[in-house]
């Protein structure tokens, strides 16, 4: 008989404990990539307006945090950068944070960007109307996810920010919020009349195209250099520290991760629970086998098989609810992602888990005397 054979049998042995045993790593896994799922959707989420601008740097005011909080440069920043070698096109984009008022009186607060002409850092899908409707006069653009939260279901619909009208003029979709204050878009010169607190002379960010033959790394640096009290970055760069913002020192990413360690450890000990009482079940056979020849180290390879069996069947489970779940979340305002490298590190430190579970067990099989069947 071959040691799989040997190592499922044990198992199969107490079918009960072997389902709920099964079924409890399953939980635990889906718990955990639900967690990293969080954690990823959130990353994509506090970075995809910037992610989706469709531009290579984006020009701030210095130290500016993250996205959400940016705070107002001169207007005049656009054409300083425009002048500079390597920049193809540069247009303003504002940021504010504002309070949208329902028909119904009820107030929301919610995140207010202006756009400039060719709509850049706006909403990158529409499920109806235009973007560029947001350059009409008292016009916004709210997203779908966010639509019973801000109180209008339609084109057409109003509401008021800041005691002024707001015309529902286009819906987007799948533009997702971390703050749960919802993004609403306008032009450049509405933001700046709802918001009163910036001048008709102040705009948030300069976003940047390079011309063909620069990179974006070396206009960062000329702008840097050039156009003075700002600060530069790539669009890729601009995205990692508006996620570290909010993960890292939030503390929202560390609590999450903690969570998933936390998940990963009760599989542990759930499989090693499950092999101490699997190998004490079987010590006569055990101490039968190591009697009829078979070596130690073959026995510990019996109990990693059955921590491997143990951990393979949970995680199979909980990674299918898993991906239900994440299906699900899809047409919500907090979704769950994940990547094929990231799924497949999960999955790696799970079954890596399982075996150090293991390690309890084999060493009680050291233990074992094969005398003990003589004696029986």
């Amino acid at each position: 008989m071959s040691l799989l054979a040997v190592a499922t049998k044990m198992l199969w042995h107490n079918k009960s404990r072997l389902v709920l045993t099964v079924l409890g790593i399953g939980v635990t896994f889906f718990l955990s990539a639900a967690q990293i799922g969080l954690l990823v959707g959130w990353c994509n989420t506090t970075s995809a307006l910037v992610r989706n601008s469709g531009v290579d740097i984006w020009v701030m005011a210095r130290q500016t945090p993250a996205f959400d909080y940016g705070t107002a440069i001169p207007r005049n920043r656009i054409y300083q950068v425009r002048s500079l070698p390597g920049v193809a096109w540069a247009e303003g984009l504002l940021m504010s944070w504002n309070i949208w008022q329902r028909p119904d009186g009820r107030s929301v607060n919610v995140e207010l960007v202006g756009v400039d002409e060719s709509c850049a850092g706006g909403p990158w899908q529409m499920r109806g109307g235009d973007r560029e409707a947001v350059h009409g006069p008292h016009t916004v653009v709210v997203d779908e996810l966010y639509l019973d939260i801000l109180g209008v279901r339609a084109l057409g619909d109003e509401a008021e920010l800041m005691g002024q009208r707001a015309v529902v003029g286009g819906i987007s979709g799948g533009v997702r919020t971390f703050t749960a204050s919802p993004f609403i878009f306008t032009s450049i010169r509405s933001a700046v009349r709802y918001d009163r607190r910036y001048g008709d002379d102040e705009i948030t960010y300069v976003l940047v195209r390079c011309a063909y033959g620069f990179t974006p790394e070396v206009v960062r640096d000329a702008i840097a250099r050039d156009v003075p009290s700002v600060e530069a970055l790539t669009t890729q760069e601009f995205a990692v520290r508006t996620m570290k913002y909010w993960m890292l020192e939030t503390g929202a990413g560390v609590s999450i991760v903690l969570t998933a360690i936390l998940g990963l450890a009760v599989v542990a000990i759930i499989i090693s629970q499950t092999l101490s009482s699997v190998t004490y079940d079987h010590r006569p056979h055990y101490a039968t086998l190591l009697a009829l020849g078979f070596g130690r180290g073959q026995l510990a390879f019996i109990v990693a098989l059955q921590a491997l069996g143990l951990g393979t069947g949970g995680i199979s489970l909980g990674a299918l609810g898993f991906f239900y779940a994440a299906h699900l979340s899809a047409a919500t305002p907090i979704r769950l992602q994940t990547t094929e490298l990231m799924f497949s590190g999960i999955v790696g430190v799970s079954l890596l888990c399982s075996l150090l579970a293991s390690i309890v067990s084999i060493r009680s099989l050291f233990k074992i005397d094969p005398i003990t069947v003589f004696r029986g």
